[in-house]
Formats: C-alpha cells, sequence, structure tokens
C-alpha cells in the first residue's frame, strides 16, 4: 500500500505533503493547476470496468416509477423491514450506479449515470459484499457492478460456514457496499487535479447509494473502521494478478446495508480471509497511462489506518463514530422544509442530468431553496447524510441572484452549531461584511452582503458563465487544517466526500424544483478565499462549488433510454412501496 506514515514524524511528513499536494493543484488567475492541456482521445479509458472469467448474474429492470415520495428520500424507513428481493438489488444498483440515459452527437455516443461524475468520466466502481443469499445466483460472495450490463460479476464466495457466522454476528444487515475509485480515468483529462475530483465522485456515489437504499427501504450506513488496506482486501484490489496490465483501483469505503436496525459491525478481517474461489480478470482501460507525480506523492500520505474498536456495540453504526468525532444530532428545523409534495423519487433520480447552460432567467422559489438548503444540513435522523459517519465540516458560500424573497448578494449558511464564530472571525480582514442572520427563515442563513454578484461567481468558477446565470452558486469551504489536525492527514478526503454529498443533495433538489444543477470543480481557489478576506495560506480552504438554475437544452444532441441495449431483457413490475 506505498509508505506508512503510522508514527508522529511520519504524519508530520503526510500532512505537509497533503498540504502541497493543494497548494500545487490550485487554479490560480495567473495560471491553472498541472494538467494534459489537451485530450489525447487514442487513449481515452474505458469507462466499463469488467471482470473476465467472472460469472455474470443480471440483475433485473424495473419499468417506470416507484410508490416511495420524493420527499421520504430524506426519512429512516419506519414500519417492519421487507425481505431482499432481487428486484429491489436491480434498482438498488440502478439507481445509485447504473445509467440514466445514452447522449450522441453524430457517430459519437456515451452514456450518463444516476451518480454524477466531473466530466462524464466515472472514476467510482461499486462493489457488493454479502453474507446472506438474497436469491439462488446472489449467494454470500463478492461482486463487482457492471453498470453496462446491468449485471454482478462474482468475484469470490463465502463459504455456507463462514457466511451463517457472519449472519448471525450482525443481525439486520445482510452486506455492504463497497466504493473504489480508478484514479486514471479522472487524470487522463485533469491531470495533478484528478484526485481531488474522484473524492467528490466518491460522495455523490455514496449519497446516490444512500438515497437508492431509501427507495429499497434498507439502512445504509460508511463503517469509518477499516482503513485501505482492510478495504482492499474485502473488495479483493489487492490481489496482483487480477489486476495485472490493467489500470489498479484505490480502495475507498465499505457502507453497511441493512433491512432493519445496524446492531453491530462486521468483522471485515475475517470477512476479507473467508473469501475463497476469486475469479476474474480486470480489463484494460486504456493503451497507455501517464502517472501524474502530484497524485503519485499524495496517494501514500492519505492512506487510512484501522480506527477503533471492532465491536461497535448494541448502538449501531449510525450512533457511534469509533475514534472520530461525533456528529451533531442537529435537525433541520420543520418549517424549512414545507409541506409535502407529490413527486415520485424513482422519476426524479433518473432524471438528473448536469446542465450545461444556464438560460439567465429562471428563478428559484423561496420554499425550494429554503428545502434545498435545509436537506443539506447534517443530521442522524435524516438520509443521506445520516450515511456519513464523521463530523459535519463545511458551510456553504452562497452567490445569489434570482431567489424569491431573497435579495441578490452573498450569503453564507453555517452547517454546523458553534463554527460560525470561528468562520465569521477568520474574516476579518474583509470588514465590508455583515454576516446578519436572516429573519424570514428557521436556517443558519447569513447575509454578507448586498449587490449583483453574477459576474464574480461566474469568475470565481474559472471565468464560466453557468455561475452567474443560475439562480445561485455555492462554494463549498470548510476549515481544512482544523479537520486535518484532528482526524489526521487522510480527512482530505472524507472532506471532498462530504462535498460530493452535499453536491447531490442539491442535483435531487434542483430537480425536484423544475430546475437544473451542476457540480463545478474548476474555479480560482485563493481567489475565492479572497472575498472572505480568508489568508491563502489559512486552513480554511474551497473544496467544491455547484449552481443551480433553469437549464438551456441543445438540441444537435440525441437522447436514448437507458437500457435500450437491453431490449431484451423484460423490465419487471413497478417497484414496490417502503415510504
Amino acid at each position: 500500500m506505498g509508505r506508512s506514515f503510522g508514527d508522529r514524524t511520519l504524519v508530520s511528513d503526510a500532512r505537509a505533503i497533503v498540504d502541497a499536494y493543494h497548494r500545487e493543484t490550485k487554479h490560480r488567475l495567473q495560471g491553472y493547476a498541472p494538467s494534459p492541456g489537451f485530450l489525447d482521445w487514442d487513449s481515452q479509458p474505458d469507462p466499463f470496468r469488467r471482470f473476465a472469467g467472472a460469472a455474470v448474474m443480471p440483475l433485473p429492470l424495473a419499468r417506470g416509477g416507484g410508490s416511495c415520495r420524493y420527499d421520504d428520500l430524506y426519512t429512516v424507513p419506519s414500519g417492519q423491514p421487507a425481505a431482499v428481493t432481487g428486484d429491489d438489488l436491480g434498482l438498488f444498483f440502478e439507481l445509485s450506479l447504473g445509467l440514466s440515459a445514452w447522449k450522441s452527437a453524430g457517430p459519437d455516443r456515451w452514456a450518463l449515470r444516476n451518480n454524477p461524475s466531473s466530466g462524464n468520466l466515472h472514476p467510482t466502481e461499486g462493489y457488493l459484499l454479502v453474507w446472506r443469499a438474497l436469491d439462488e445466483d446472489v449467494v454470500p460472495g463478492l461482486y463487482h457492478y457492471a453498470p453496462y450490463d446491468h449485471a454482478l460479476e462474482r468475484r469470490a464466495v463465502l463459504p455456507v460456514e463462514a457466511a451463517a457466522r457472519f449472519a448471525a454476528a450482525t443481525p439486520g444487515s445482510f452486506g455492504a457496499l463497497g466504493l473504489s475509485s480508478i484514479i486514471w480515468r479522472e487524470e487522463w483529462k485533469y491531470g495533478a487535479r484528478a484526485f481531488r475530483y474522484c473524492q467528490h465522485d466518491v460522495g455523490h456515489a455514496l449519497a446516490g447509494a444512500r438515497f437508492a437504499a431509501r427507495v429499497a427501504g434498507w439502512r445504509l450506513c460508511v463503517d469509518p473502521r477499516p482503513g485501505d488496506a482492510r478495504v482492499a482486501a474485502c473488495l479483493g484490489l489487492d490481489r496482483p494478478d487480477d489486476f495485472a496490465g490493467a489500470e489498479p483501483e484505490h480502495p475507498d469505503l465499505l457502507a453497511v446495508l441493512a433491512d432493519g436496525d445496524i446492531a453491530a459491525a462486521p468483522d471485515w478481517g475475517a470477512i476479507a480471509a473467508a473469501l475463497e474461489q476469486w475469479t476474474g480478470h480486470a480489463n484494460r482501460l486504456s493503451q497507455e497511462r501517464v502517472r501524474w507525480p502530484q497524485i503519485a506523492r499524495v496517494l501514500p500520505a492519505v492512506a487510512k489506518t484501522d480506527v477503533g474498536a471492532a465491536d461497535v456495540g448494541a448502538t449501531g453504526l449510525g450512533a457511534t463514530n469509533l475514534g472520530v468525532p461525533a456528529m451533531p444530532r442537529a435537525v433541520a428545523p420543520a418549517a424549512a422544509v414545507g409541506p409535502p409534495r407529490r413527486l415520485d423519487a424513482v422519476t426524479v433520480i433518473r432524471r438528473r442530468r448536469s446542465a450545461q447552460r444556464m438560460d439567465g432567467l429562471s428563478a428559484m422559489s423561496f420554499a425550494d431553496f429554503e428545502r434545498a438548503m435545509a436537506r443539506t444540513l447534517p443530521s442522524h435522523a435524516r438520509a443521506p447524510l445520516d450515511a456519513f459517519p464523521f463530523s459535519p465540516a463545511l458551510d456553504l458560500l452562497l452567490f445569489i441572484h434570482a431567489v424569491e424573497g431573497i435579495p441578490p448578494g452573498l450569503y453564507l449558511l453555517s452547517r454546523a452549531p458553534g463554527r460560525f464564530t470561528a468562520l465569521r472571525d477568520g474574516c476579518a480582514s474583509s470588514p465590508g461584511l455583515a454576516f446578519a442572520r436572516l429573519t424570514n427563515t428557521d436556517l443558519p442563513l447569513y447575509a454578507l452582503r448586498g449587490g449583483d454578484e453574477r459576474r464574480l461567481a461566474s469568475a470565481l468558477c474559472c471565468h464560466q458563465g453557468i455561475a452567474g446565470r443560475g439562480a445561485f452558486s455555492v462554494g463549498m469551504i470548510a476549515d481544512v487544517a482544523r479537520v486535518l489536525d484532528e482526524e489526521g492527514p487522510w480527512a482530505y478526503r472524507r472532506l471532498h466526500w462530504e462535498a460530493g454529498m452535499i453536491g447531490q443533495i442539491l442535483y435531487l433538489e434542483a430537480e425536484s424544483a423544475d430546475l437544473r444543477g451542476t457540480g463545478i470543480g474548476c474555479f480560482f481557489d485563493d481567489e475565492v478565499h479572497d472575498v472572505l478576506g480568508l489568508r491563502a495560506d489559512g486552513g480554511w480552504q474551497s473544496l467544491y462549488h455547484f449552481t443551480i438554475g433553469g437549464a438551456m437544452a441543445d438540441d444537435r444532441l440525441g437522447l436514448e433510454p437507458a437500457y435500450a441495449h437491453l431490449a431484451d431483457r423484460t423490465p419487471n413490475a413497478e417497484p414496490r412501496s417502503q415510504s
């Protein structure tokens, strides 16, 4: 797994490497972060990883919408859990990591997915690890999800006796979702900054999986204890012969899947050791690969080691964090969520797209804006952030252009109790900011200054008009230095995961309001800090941007259904209700 940063001296070295990576990969007005400068189409990575020789289990396709209301995505399932079926599993993977449509321009054709990715590159791979048989094909073992064929590829088997032990030791849960990243898919286009974008995409995929689990009536929660080596062992990523000649996958996380209360955490080491009958060889995605030294240096510095005790106890994963700071149990004010709407969750998830251009005219209603902001606030009682067992670290800098009931200007949404004062004090060198709390909402929303911020928003986002022509845009900022001091250099990754999860919430909230969102990874880092008067060498950093507005359609592009190429696979019935 590369260099170890276990002792204090090496941890200090790792921290310095992480700080250097973040500085080196900043975009600046004087020049962009190191990147290829052009797209080498001959080496464009294949967007679909497959494991040749592995047994393939096609998953059912569900037609139409479902019976889960969109607003119920943000709640925890109630009542008796339903048995896990193949239909549930098929819908879970479709809505989290599956295809959403095909687009075409002349002879070129490419797939869109339900989990967003910068530039539609999709570095995130998904795995299913189960210790309870789900049907006659999906027996205990490890599977890779193949989105093109909407199928599971069996990589390894858990022996019957071992699977029974693990199932008995983890009542309420039946398996886990594993995520990994093929970093080369982002490096090909973005170069040194690509590692940041890969971590954003992990967050998008995690939130998408939590929403998909909610549709099925399941619970999903990241286990913060296993380090990268243990995740790699559980997902078979540490088997060099299986990846010989192929691009490696970087281990990201394991998230427990449950159809009841998660009462105990799995013994990942024992599960990894028990996997047997390995099959499959990873396909090579490109004929050539460029290795960016900035990413090669930072990877061992952000490696995660095992943390916490072996047993979570009766409180379950969602209520304990095993050595990492606990998430505040703050719940957004009920008034900020508003009355329920008659929207179908499956339909909203499937129609999510990234806008390429905004019309500069569409406004967002106050109710829709208030609801969207409320749902970004952390809470153990609300999906998808109930799946994220780390202390919330990001606050939202808002460039509001056209939200009904809120004058245009610069605003701040403070997402965690007690952090507002620290941020306000850090902005002391910008005396023109008011930090006046809005009185027409229960949200922790503060007006910084009034005025038209459209040109500034676009300029900060690498001169992209999309940031200034929407209803509003967002800059996600965090005290990175403090988090890395408290949690270690690896937390650089989870900060970007949190940003991606917020982005996924905003994507769906935009769709539910008949608008469209777009994640923006290209922004001038220090120039964003200058708006708030934050020191360029200080702890606060901008990590991700986003915009919501009225999208302009490009009539030159063709659009086809997601799984039209699987027309011979008859879709199953509508998804059942899990509200």
